[in-house]
């Protein structure tokens, strides 16, 4: 996994969590045995790619994060995040179709192909998908969108140790 910029510094459990699912969102390449090519440089980080017209591309959001205390002292957070993606499409292809395949990209690279979030995270499960209605002139693009919640549980009053 390639060094990003944000990784040169002491980091939160979140931040880690959130650095891992970029790196693992860039493995989807056709060649890893996915559906869709986004590779790499195609994730953004809480930028609209819908709004600046980027294909193939991957936006992460961070939509909320819940807290609570647990009994041994530690912080249980579910973090929720939102997974935005549009794609080229290829061939007479349906865009509800392309869609309905990136979502499974999407969970299949977070759920099933990135071992290493385990060592971070308590529980990952996608609790909403949608397949995203493109402008009419995007007509060769198929979006998608997939929230998932993440379970991590830190240090109380300590975010960076687990």
């Amino acid at each position: 996994m390639g060094m990003r910029p944000w990784n040169n510094y002491m980091k939160t459990i979140r931040e880690k969590i959130i650095g891992r699912i970029m790196d693992q969102l860039e493995t989807i390449t056709v060649s890893n045995g996915y559906n869709n090519d986004i590779g790499s440089g195609n994730i953004y980080r809480q930028e609209s790619i819908i709004e600046k017209g980027l294909i193939p591309a991957m936006s992460v959001w961070e939509l909320s994060e819940s807290r609570e205390r647990n009994n041994y002292g530690g912080t249980v957070r579910i973090l929720t995040i939102k997974i935005e993606a549009i794609v080229p499409i290829n061939g007479n292809k349906h865009p509800a179709s392309v869609s309905n395949e990136l979502l499974g990209d999407i969970e299949k690279a977070l759920i099933i192909g990135d071992v290493t979030l385990d060592e971070l995270i308590d529980d990952i499960q996608d609790i909403a998908a949608e397949i995203i209605q493109l402008p009419i002139i995007d007509r060769r693009a198929a979006g998608a969108s997939t929230d998932f919640e993440m379970t991590y549980t830190t240090e109380w009053g300590d975010p960076y140790t687990q």
